[in-house]
């Protein structure tokens, strides 16, 4: 497969506004693909590309092998948007997808020198405290569910629906292989802004795992 075509599996509204002076690429919470922004380009100023990122196996890359290491996602990540970085851009993330904008935000600036100017995250603990639910590289199927059905906003009439999670299952099993294997190693400080939003509901992420973030940039 040729590089343009590889980038638009990855990227597959790029260039969609030409007038468009800041590009916001947009990194999915697990289990989700990148019609999850679609809407957001009805909502963004003139001026704002929304550019979602498509992972593997899911959407129109069903058919593609899931990734299940954080590093190896990064790396595909950081191949493909280190190409585009022709106009100012900005970088949203949520929940997995804060993780994996961090990391980019900071490899894109060390290795590109070319940071994004604003950091968004959502929906994430600060990258310095562990990983906060068991591990399920090598668990049955049954104790996945059990895993997901602690996360808030997994209804549990799909964690019952049999035919619904043999779909949604291996993503969303290899998406949580993505967020284990994570390792956080201190790097120096983002040279950006860095601006966070969280949930009053949210059971995932209690307040006292967000103010870390504040450790990660100037």
């Amino acid at each position: 497969m040729n590089q343009d075509k590889l980038d638009q599996l990855w990227l597959p509204r790029l260039g969609n506004n030409p007038a468009a002076s800041l590009r916001m690429f947009c990194v999915p919470y697990a289990g989700s693909g990148a019609s999850t922004f679609y809407p957001w380009k009805m909502l963004a100023p003139e001026h704002v590309e929304v550019c979602p990122i498509q992972l593997p196996g899911r959407e129109e890359r069903v058919k593609e092998n899931h990734l299940d290491q954080f590093d190896a996602m990064l790396d595909a990540l950081f191949t493909v948007v280190s190409r585009h970085l022709e106009l100012p851009f900005i970088i949203y993330g949520h929940s997995m997808g804060a993780g994996l904008a961090f990391e980019l935000a900071r490899r894109l600036h060390q290795q590109c020198h070319q940071g994004p100017r604003h950091l968004f995250v959502a929906a994430h603990r600060s990258p310095d405290q562990p990983y906060g639910y068991p591990h399920v590289r090598s668990v049955s199927q049954q104790q996945v569910l059990q895993v997901l059905s602690r996360f808030n906003g997994m209804p549990r009439a799909v964690l019952e629906n049999a035919e619904l999670m043999e779909m949604v299952l291996p993503i969303l099993r290899a998406d949580m292989m993505v967020c284990e294997s994570y390792e956080y190693r201190d790097l120096g400080k983002l040279e950006c802004p860095l601006t966070l939003f969280t949930g009053t509901m949210d059971g995932n992420v209690a307040p006292h795992e967000m103010p870390g973030w504040a450790n990660q940039t100037h």
